[in-house]
């Protein structure tokens, strides 16, 4: 799993898959992506690096577990 800080932006109209907020982070998955507020993303953080195929994390909410 790769976790990127660059190659996308996001827009005022990404939202949460979570609870609406705004999205700042976005996981993609071999059936597509879901977009996470900083919030849901460090309370799934286990499960997006064990399971995406890559995090797109420009802010760095994540922090990978080595």
């Amino acid at each position: 799993m790769q976790i990127t800080a660059q190659g996308r932006e996001l827009t005022l109209n990404d939202r949460c898959d979570s609870c609406n907020a705004a999205a700042m982070v976005v996981a993609t998955f071999l059936n597509g992506e879901l977009m996470f507020c900083g919030h849901h993303a460090k309370n799934k953080q286990s499960t997006l690096i064990e399971k995406a195929i890559s995090v797109f994390d420009p802010q760095g909410f994540l922090n990978p577990i080595d």
